[in-house]
């Protein structure tokens, strides 16, 4: 039995130097630590700078002690969403992609003497297409919005009030930019049949479009971050793959529709207004 100095320099440590089990104390600065405190289990001096006894391995402090409480970083909502609801983007992007593609497809087939009415079709069967693939690859969100009719809730009726005040302020604009900017409006019932004008540009952008944005990208991001934030995001989504000149339109729309959604849980009261939506603005307005 051997004994060192403490680095005290008050006490000698007794060490058994033949016991491979024996430590040798860590030289440290104990000038700002408490006294020496020895092991109620072994009785052996006590390391301040660790929270087991160095003898016997008996803890005798928490390890926050020590080490200080671990407090986890706080994500960005950027972040969260990439955690939390990956196939955010990846849905978004992809119609992105699609939409650019017919652009890219009208801009090569119009000077060619193509068909309107095939260049909508094509635009819209690529639409739904895509729309069926994520609806089979991410059905299982989808199950309990299609399932719940949503119309016995007052939030629905209310949704299809306020639309009336949307119509009044699209319909401003469609004059503002036809007498004010002298701008060419086009009309699809020039071109074609009236069901299937609203074929085209009413039922099959009600059922797709609400599906997508308000079915599977506004429901992840609201497992992601705050309600009001995914509403707004998701809002700016849909008025921004539209690539109109009226976003701020587009995006009260996209609010409103994402509001409904949010408070009657279903998919049916948003496809009706979004379906009454674009059947006043190509039936009802070119009237006047």
């Amino acid at each position: 039995m051997s004994q060192q100095p403490s680095p005290e320099g008050g006490h000698n440590i007794p060490l058994n130097l033949s016991s491979p089990r024996s430590l040798q104390p860590v030289q440290r600065s104990y000038a700002t630590t408490a006294p020496a405190q020895h092991c109620a289990y072994c009785n052996a001096p006590l390391d301040p700078f660790y929270y087991f006894c160095l003898r016997c391995s008996t803890p005798y402090k928490q390890v926050e002690a020590i080490t200080g409480m671990a407090r986890p970083m706080p994500l960005t909502d950027g972040q969260r969403i990439k955690r939390m609801a990956p196939h955010t983007w990846t849905v978004f992007w992809t119609y992105a992609w699609v939409i650019i593609g017919c652009i890219i497809l009208s801009l090569i087939w119009g000077p060619m003497g193509g068909s309107e009415l095939l260049l909508e079709f094509i635009g819209t069967l690529a639409i739904f297409i895509t729309t069926v693939i994520f609806t089979c690859i991410h059905w299982r969100p989808l199950v309990a919005q299609l399932k719940n009719p949503g119309f016995h809730k007052w939030e629905a009726w209310a949704g299809l009030g306020l639309l009336i005040p949307l119509l009044l302020m699209s319909f401003g604009i469609h004059i503002l930019t036809k007498y004010g900017f002298n701008a060419r409006q086009d009309n699809p019932l020039n071109e074609m049949p009236l069901p299937v004008a609203i074929l085209l540009f009413c039922f099959f952008p009600a059922v797709t479009e609400e599906i997508a944005f308000r079915g599977l990208i506004q429901y992840w991001l609201e497992t992601a971050i705050t309600p009001v934030k995914a509403i707004l995001l998701g809002s700016a989504m849909f008025a921004g793959l539209h690539l109109r000149i009226t976003f701020p339109y587009l995006f009260l729309v996209g609010a409103l529709l994402a509001l409904v959604r949010r408070r009657t849980g279903s998919l049916y009261p948003g496809m009706l207004i979004h379906f009454l939506h674009n059947l006043v603005v190509i039936a009802v307005f070119p009237l006047f």
